[in-house]
C-alpha cells in the first residue's frame, strides 16, 4: 500500500482524522498530485465521512457531525459514467445555489427528455452565445488592454487579480453591461464562485453556513440588473431608455478606439452584445428566464478564467516549461495563426491541474459502479468527481508529467465539440480564447519572474482558497512603462477654532511663498507643489509631484524649510515633534501616515521617464 493511503487506511486513523487528511491533501497541489498517483496506481473508490449536514433540522438527533459517507471518484471510467449516465446520477447538489439563478440548479433528481430544463437552456445558450473566433479574440484583446492598465503600473502585480479583472471586462463587453456594472459583477461573482466551490467541495470539510446564502443573494442582485438591461434593450421606447442604450454602445466604441488601431477596430464594427441580441431574438423565454440563463452562464466564466490563467503560468514556472511557453507566446503574437501551440501548452498545464478540480453528483441508483474492491455506492449518496485524476487517467504515456508535445484537448477541462456527450460547456468557445490571450500577454512581459518570500527566499506560490478558488499569485516584471515621478498628498486636520487657525495657515503660506519657491527651485526634483484647503477649511492638503525616494524627499523638506513647517504644525492636529529639523524621522513618519495614495492607484504622467533636471536643462524649456 502506498504512503498517503496507508496513513488514511490505518486502523487507528479516525473518521475525523481521515477527513482532515483528505482535505489537506486535496487542498495542496503537490499533495493532491501524489494522492492521484497513488489512487491511479491502486484503483479504488475512496469513501470518507463528510462534515456536510444532511438532516432536515439542526435539532434532529445525531451523535456526530461526521455522519454522511461521500465517495471520491478518481478513475476516468467512473467519472465519465457519472457525467453521462443521467439515469444513475444527477446534478441535484447544485440545487442549493438556486435554480432561478444557476443553470445547473435546474436539474432534477429524475430527469426526463421532456423536463430536462438544464439541457434545453444549455442548448439555447450554446446557440445564442456563439460568435465567430475573430470577434471573441478581439473582445479578449480589448478586455486585457483595459484590465492591465492599473495592475501593470508597478513592478510587482497579482496575476490572479489581473486575470479576474480581464474576465470581468470581457463579460461586460460580451454581454453588454455598462462600465459602471463592473463593480457589481466583481462583487457578485466573487460571492457566487465562493458559494459554488463550497457547495461542490469544501462543505464536506469545513463549516461556512453563509457561503451558499451569500452566493444565492449575490446572484439574485445580478439577476435584477440583467433583467433591467434586457428591458432597456427590449423596450427602449422612452428617451431615458434610448439614452441608456446609446451610452452602452458609445462605451464599447470608445474602448475599441483605446485598444485597437483603426483597422483593428473594424473587427467589432458590427458586433452586437449578447443582451441586446437576446432581447431582439429570444421570444420563447420571458425577460426573467433570459436573465436567469445569462446569470447562470456567467457564474462560472470569471472564476474559471482566473483559475486557468493563474494555474497555467504557475505550472510553466513550477515544471520548468517557461522558455517553451514564452517562445510559443512570441510566435502567437507575431502570427495569430500560430496560437494553437500556446493553447496546447495551456491545456496540458490544466490537464495536470484543472481549473474546476471537483464536480459533485448525487447517485440515483444503487451500486452504479458494481463492487469496486469491496466498496458499493448506494443510491442517495454523494460522489465527488476528482477531475484532475481523470485527466491523468487518459491512457497516454507519462500521465503525471508535463507532455510538451500533447495536442489533444481533454473535454473534461473546457468542454468538447457539439455532440460530445461527455461534457459540453461554453468554455471552449468563450473562456479558452480569453485565457490564451491573457497568458500570452503576461508571458511577453519583459523580465517576468516569480516573487520571493523575504523570510524563506522561496518563490511565492499560487494561493488557493480550499484548494479551489485562486486568490493570489504575485509576480514581477521589468516595467517598461515605469514612472519616475511620485505623488505626495498630505491631508492634515486643522485645529479648532477653524476660523482662527485656517486664517493663520493662509497667512503663513502667503508670507512663506518666496522661501518655498526658492527651496523648490534649488531642489530640482519637484515638478509641482501647492496647498489646498478642503471641507470648509477644516483640512489643509499639501500636493506635490516629485522624483526619487520618498524618505529622502521628505527629509530634504525637513532640513531646507523646516522652520516653515514648524509654523504650519502649530495649527495642525496630531503634529510631529518640533522643530522638524531636529526630528526628521518623526517628521517622515507623520507625513507618511497622512499621505493619501492616488485613488485606485491610478497615476498618469505624460513624460514618465523624465526628471525635473532633464526637463529644466532641455533647450526647449524656457
Amino acid at each position: 500500500m502506498t504512503k498517503l493511503l496507508s496513513t488514511f487506511d490505518a486502523p487507528d486513523t479516525s473518521a475525523f482524522q481521515q477527513n482532515r487528511l483528505l482535505f489537506s491533501w486535496l487542498s495542496d497541489e503537490q499533495q493532491r498530485a501524489t494522492l492521484y498517483r497513488e489512487l491511479l496506481y491502486t484503483p479504488r473508490v475512496l469513501p470518507f465521512t463528510s462534515r456536510a449536514d444532511t438532516k432536515a433540522r439542526a435539532s434532529d438527533p445525531g451523535d456526530s457531525q461526521y455522519h454522511q459517507t461521500v465517495y471520491l471518484l478518481t478513475q476516468r471510467a467512473h467519472i465519465e459514467q457519472a457525467l453521462t449516465d443521467t439515469a444513475s446520477f444527477s446534478n441535484s447538489p447544485y440545487l442549493a445555489l438556486g435554480s432561478g439563478t444557476f443553470m445547473l440548479g435546474l436539474d432534477k433528481d429524475q430527469p426526463t427528455p421532456a423536463t430536462d430544463e438544464h439541457k434545453a437552456q444549455r442548448q439555447f445558450a450554446m446557440g445564442a452565445f456563439k460568435y465567430d473566433g475573430r470577434t471573441i479574440a478581439a473582445l479578449s484583446a480589448l478586455a486585457y488592454q483595459a484590465a492591465s492598465v492599473l495592475p501593470l503600473k508597478t513592478r510587482e502585480f497579482d496575476l490572479a487579480y489581473l486575470s479576474e479583472q480581464a474576465a470581468l471586462r470581457f463579460v461586460g463587453f460580451l454581454f453588454g453591461f455598462a462600465q459602471s456594472d463592473v463593480g457589481l459583477l466583481e462583487q457578485t461573482m466573487r460571492m457566487a464562485y465562493n458559494g459554488m466551490s463550497y457547495q461542490m467541495f469544501a462543505r464536506h470539510f469545513v463549516a461556512n453556513p453563509l457561503a451558499v446564502p451569500q452566493a444565492s443573494g449575490a446572484m439574485g442582485m445580478l439577476l435584477v440588473r440583467v433583467g433591467q438591461l434586457i428591458d432597456q434593450y427590449q423596450q427602449a421606447i422612452g428617451k431615458k431608455e434610448q439614452d441608456d442604450v446609446a451610452a452602452l454602445q458609445l462605451e464599447l466604441k470608445e474602448l475599441q478606439t483605446f485598444a485597437f488601431p483603426p483597422q483593428g477596430a473594424q473587427l467589432l464594427k458590427d458586433f452586437e452584445p449578447i443582451l441586446p441580441r437576446l432581447a431582439r431574438t429570444a421570444a420563447q423565454y420571458s425577460g426573467t428566464e433570459l436573465a436567469a440563463i445569462v446569470v447562470g452562464s456567467i457564474a462560472g466564466i470569471i472564476g474559471n478564467v482566473q483559475a486557468s490563467v493563474s494555474i497555467a503560468v504557475s505550472q510553466f514556472f513550477t515544471l520548468n516549461q517557461m522558455p517553451l511557453a514564452k517562445a510559443a507566446a512570441l510566435r502567437a503574437a507575431q502570427n495569430p495563426a500560430d496560437g494553437a501551440a500556446l493553447s496546447a501548452l495551456i491545456l496540458e498545464a490544466l490537464r495536470l491541474q484543472p481549473p474546476a478540480p471537483f464536480l459533485p453528483r448525487r447517485v440515483l441508483k444503487d451500486n452504479p459502479f458494481g463492487d469496486v474492491d469491496g466498496v458499493r455506492v448506494p443510491a442517495g449518496s454523494l460522489v465527488i468527481l476528482a477531475v484532475g485524476a481523470a485527466t491523468r487517467d487518459d491512457g497516454q504515456p507519462h500521465p503525471h508529467e508535463f507532455r510538451a508535445t500533447a495536442t489533444k484537448d481533454d473535454p473534461l477541462i473546457f468542454g468538447g465539440d457539439p455532440g460530445d456527450h461527455l461534457h459540453q460547456c461554453l468554455g471552449k468557445y468563450i473562456a479558452m480564447p480569453l485565457v490564451a490571450q491573457v497568458v500570452q500577454q503576461v508571458l511577453l512581459l519583459p523580465g517576468l519572474a516569480q516573487t520571493l518570500d523575504p523570510t524563506t527566499g522561496d518563490a511565492n506560490r499560487l494561493q488557493k482558497h480550499w484548494g479551489f478558488n485562486c486568490s493570489s499569485y504575485p509576480l514581477q516584471y521589468t516595467v517598461d512603462k515605469r514612472v519616475i515621478q511620485q505623488s505626495l498628498n498630505v491631508v492634515m486636520e486643522i485645529k479648532k477654532p477653524l476660523a482662527v487657525h485656517a486664517e493663520a495657515l493662509k497667512q503663513i503660506i502667503v508670507y512663506g511663498a518666496p522661501r518655498i519657491e526658492l527651496r523648490l527651485q534649488q531642489a530640482r526634483h519637484v515638478h509641482f507643489a501647492f496647498f489646498e484647503f478642503l471641507e470648509n477649511d477644516s483640512k489643509l492638503v499639501l500636493h506635490t509631484i516629485f522624483d526619487g525616494d520618498f524618505d529622502a524627499y521628505i527629509e530634504h523638506f525637513a532640513l531646507q524649510i523646516g522652520p516653515l513647517f514648524d509654523l504650519l504644525f502649530e495649527h495642525i492636529e496630531h503634529a510631529p515633534p518640533l522643530p522638524v529639523a531636529e526630528f526628521p524621522k518623526e517628521f517622515i513618519d507623520a507625513i507618511r501616515l497622512h499621505n493619501k495614495a492616488p485613488a485606485g492607484r491610478y497615476f498618469y504622467s505624460a513624460y514618465p521617464l523624465r526628471t525635473v533636471a532633464d526637463i529644466v536643462s532641455s533647450p526647449e524649456v524656457r
